[in-house]
């Protein structure tokens, strides 16, 4: 894993150490909490959850061999793009999409990780047909059923993944939730348990096959404990780099 800092970078050699050595410690964690729940140490992998970070910090983490960028919003996907362009990586969006973005998503998008109404996905098979071009998603479950919150109610997803199926331009890749935010394990674990037992139902009814039961659930905050119901992916941001700049 390189060490080195982009020419233009206006992070500090230290600053930037202290991005490696936490991401070493969450990459740690994670293979810890995955050998905990009887799988292996590196079946989880690491999403950088970049809202808000300068390019200079994402590429130092890119360049330590962290290759999977996460963005909450379409401008910030597109505007980071040309500068990371360099550096092999993999962008996905984890923010809620609006139809007039679409066009705007999908040029830099492999993964959008928010798809949650069949309008949205209709704009963009529309989308992906005229280029020519597939997307990967997620399917969005609000399974802390927060009115607050983007996603559909766990009892929807079958029927809602059911006509997806319509939409061969689209590959799915599994579920993804924003858990509940708690202050004990007892209060943040079902929310993490219901995604678990949404997937479940979708295999045992043949909706899906094991190439679609990705999991993207868990934040700094309780990736671990996200790990141990099941999670595949995690979402890190503030553990790595520090408290997220003002807007």
């Amino acid at each position: 894993m390189s060490e080195s800092l982009h020419p233009e970078s206006t992070i500090t050699p230290e600053d930037a150490q202290a991005i490696r050595d936490r991401l070493d410690e969450v990459a740690s964690r994670a293979a810890a909490a995955a050998e905990k729940s009887g799988r292996p140490a590196d079946s989880v992998s690491i999403l950088l959850a970049t809202k808000m970070q300068p390019v200079e910090k994402i590429r130092v983490a890119l360049e330590h061999g962290f290759t999977l960028v996460g963005e909450n919003r379409v401008q910030e996907l597109t505007g980071k793009a040309e500068a990371l362009a360099d550096i092999p990586h993999e962008t996905h969006l984890i923010g809620p999409l609006q139809k007039n973005k679409v066009n705007h998503a999908l040029r830099v998008a492999s993964c959008i990780q928010s798809i949650d109404n069949i309008p949205l996905a209709e704009k963009i098979q529309r989308r992906l047909e005229a280029e020519d071009q597939t997307v990967e998603y997620f399917v969005q479950v609000n399974t802390s059923r927060e009115d607050t919150k983007f996603g559909i109610a766990p009892e929807e997803v079958w029927e809602f993944v059911g006509a997806m199926r319509e939409f061969d331009r689209m590959k799915m890749r599994g579920f993804m939730t924003i858990g509940l935010p708690g202050k004990s394990d007892e209060e943040i674990r079902p929310s993490y348990q219901d995604l678990v037992a949404v997937k479940d139902r979708c295999l045992e009814q043949g909706l899906i096959d094991e190439s679609m039961c990705e999991l993207s659930m868990g934040m700094s905050s309780d990736y671990e404990l996200a790990i141990e119901e099941g999670a595949t992916m995690v979402r890190i941001g503030s553990s790595v780099f520090g408290a997220r700049p003002t807007e």
